[in-house]
């Protein structure tokens, strides 16, 4: 069995997602399967062949726009790390995952642990 790396709680939610993948000049639609305040694996009906570290594009239920990281593919989706996200998207972002957790303080902790580690 594989060990678990992830640092931060993955929710099994599932929002409508666009996915823009600038090298095949796509636009795709899909749902997260899973999401977390540092990334999502999206599944897809259609996965084009993408690269690990390929730079893609996600907006997330039509209002929150991320830069992303691709980790890994396979034939159900695509995993992402989320890179980059704009001050204006993050508060809502923050309040879509806080109403959907089991565990609204464990999420806040995680988000004061980067907040800490991420300083000047």
């Amino acid at each position: 069995m594989r060990k678990e790396r992830r640092k931060h709680l993955r929710l099994p939610l599932s929002f409508k997602v666009k996915l823009k993948l600038p090298r095949h000049q796509l636009v795709l639609g899909g749902h997260t399967l899973n999401l977390s305040f540092a990334g999502a694996f999206i599944k897809l009906d259609h996965i084009p062949p993408v690269l690990p570290s390929e730079y893609i594009s996600l907006t997330l239920m039509g209002q929150v726009e991320f830069t992303c990281r691709v980790i890994h593919s396979n034939a159900d989706g695509i995993g992402c790390q989320f890179d980059f996200i704009q001050i204006k998207y993050y508060e809502l972002f923050k309040k879509m995952i806080l109403s959907n957790s089991p565990d609204p303080e464990r999420i806040v902790k995680e988000i004061g642990r980067w907040a800490e580690t991420k300083g000047p």
